[in-house]
């Protein structure tokens, strides 16, 4: 038995039945999730996949999720989730990327997976979620009757592939992160110990679930047994309105769900006085933004680091040890951080240097990608492109991201993603992208383009063009048009004078 299929047994099971998830209209006991898991193993084995195939999951934050999720955990079948957001031609790519033997999706994304893969369609290997439509597999037929206790595959490893999560590459192409039983299990466990989280946290859960930082804490409750509200998608008001009839004191977010909360016209009407840890993640969270929070709600968001390739989180802060303004807290239990120079030297307290970690839930590698893999752990440490420094007592501070990374509302993409969609557009005959600030999404894509000579476009022509092909937070919000973009030494576009042109305005 693994650390991660230990969760998905011992965990849900050992704790008295009580009502694990709350889901719009619907209550789950932790007996009934466990069952439900059981039964869809036992589904998926019969329809002939097998350890090591791939399953994509492209749905939005349902129940069939994470019982799907788990199911995958006790069979050994890769889990594969898609951000429910993206684009048909991304979702096509990870598609043939991953190999994946069949898709598993809902009513609302139906028509976008139908688009995006024609081959598993064509095939009868998709497995609807919610409800029932001819030619497809329906979930709830595929349970009928199953069994609801599932033994784990006897010979299933720590070291094998768990899951599969897509993150943005400096090749304008996702990499698809290999995350093992270890990984994942050790790094929830880790995360629980770490912020010693009790049983009376009634935890609301509005992240996407296939987003690494979301995946992870979907695991927490089960570990601790604790109760979660599922939101199918974040809405502010929805929020404060669950947090007065449901008791909620435990809500991880990102930072532009902080910020839109803080803002919200009518987040002052609900009584939260029960909010007791509020964490956040994926993104820099604004000081200014917090001590806002802090003074309009009377409660700490305590911040952390992570990425996908750590599964995802390396350090928090928290409420048991000193806050330092400006820090993410230190390492978790069971991680390492290493601050390095480009001659893999380390660095000394104060100086900065690139963010390496080492630790049982550093990913296995990057998918049907050995050079990159072996890039980003060369000498047994994550190399995670991140510029940073530790203080004197071990406390991590983020000095800047990756040089080219964009990161809005907490999702990452990378400049090239969006360059080679407008270059694609018969007007443009360069582009090159870089994030902008602003005040609400941290970051905004703004894009430089030079057009072909004789041809005309509108800057909303473009942007309405590079939204046919990307998911909406990679589409550019703001665009500039150039006779020429300024260069490096080397004859590449410079994205620091253009950065600085911003900042000049």
């Amino acid at each position: 038995m693994t650390i991660l299929t230990d969760l998905f047994d011992r965990e849900l099971v050992k704790h008295p039945e009580y009502v694990l998830l709350n889901f719009e209209d619907r209550t789950y006991t932790n007996l009934e999730i466990y069952r439900e898991v059981c039964r869809i193993g036992h589904a998926l084995l019969q329809l002939g996949l097998e350890p090591g195939q791939v399953l994509l999951v492209h749905m939005e934050n349902v129940p069939a999720f994470s019982h799907l999720l788990g199911a995958c955990v006790k069979t050994g079948i890769v889990f594969c989730p898609t951000m429910f957001l993206i684009s048909a031609e991304e979702l096509a790519w990870m598609a043939e990327h991953s190999e994946a033997a069949y898709l598993a999706t809902t009513p609302n994304l139906l028509e976008k997976a139908r688009l995006a893969c024609p081959r598993l369609f064509e095939s009868g290997r998709v497995i609807l979620c919610e409800g029932e439509e001819k030619g497809l597999l329906s979930l709830r037929e595929m349970t009928e009757g199953q069994p609801e206790t599932l033994e784990t595959r006897p010979d299933l490893s720590d070291d094998d592939v768990a899951v599969i999560l897509y993150t943005s590459g400096t090749t304008g192409r996702p990499k698809g992160v290999m995350l093992t039983h270890r990984n994942l299990g050790s790094n929830a466990y880790s995360v629980v110990e770490t912020n010693r989280v009790t049983q009376d946290e009634v935890a609301l859960s509005a992240l996407p679930l296939a987003h690494s930082y979301g995946l992870t804490v979907s695991l927490l409750p089960g570990i601790r047994g604790l109760s979660c509200v599922l939101m199918r998608c974040f809405d502010p008001a929805e929020v404060s309105r669950c947090t007065e009839t449901g008791d909620i004191r435990c809500i991880t977010r990102v930072p532009t769900m902080f910020i839109q909360l803080l803002n919200h016209p009518h987040a002052g009407r609900y009584n939260v006085r029960s909010w007791k840890r509020l964490q956040s993640g994926a993104a820099p969270l604004p000081e200014d933004i917090l001590l806002a929070f802090k003074e309009k709600f009377g409660v700490y968001i305590y911040e952390g680091y992570g990425l996908t390739e750590a599964s995802p989180v390396v350090s928090c802060q928290r409420p048991d040890i000193p806050v330092k303004p400006g820090s993410v807290g230190p390492p978790i239990h069971g991680v390492e951080v290493s601050i390095r120079d480009d001659f893999e030297r380390e660095l000394p307290p104060g100086s900065p240097g690139e963010i390496c970690v080492r630790g049982p839930n550093v990913m296995k590698g990057y998918f049907k990608d050995p050079a990159e893999t072996e890039r980003a752990l060369r000498g047994g440490w994550l190399h995670t492109g991140d510029i940073g420094y530790l203080d004197e007592d071990g406390y991590l501070y983020i000095v800047e991201r990756k040089k080219d990374l964009i990161i809005t509302g907490g999702f990452n993409l990378y400049p090239s993603e969006v360059e080679q969609v407008l270059e694609r557009h018969p007007a443009v005959r360069e582009a090159a992208v870089v994030g902008e600030p602003d005040p609400v999404r941290g970051e905004v894509v703004h894009a430089f383009v030079v057009l072909e000579p004789g041809r005309e476009a509108t800057a909303s022509e473009l942007i309405e063009f590079a939204r046919g092909h990307l998911v909406y937070y990679k589409v550019p919000q703001r665009m500039t048009f150039l006779a020429e973009l300024p260069r490096t030494i080397l004859g590449k576009p410079s994205r620091k004078e253009l950065r600085d042109l911003l900042l000049r305005r």
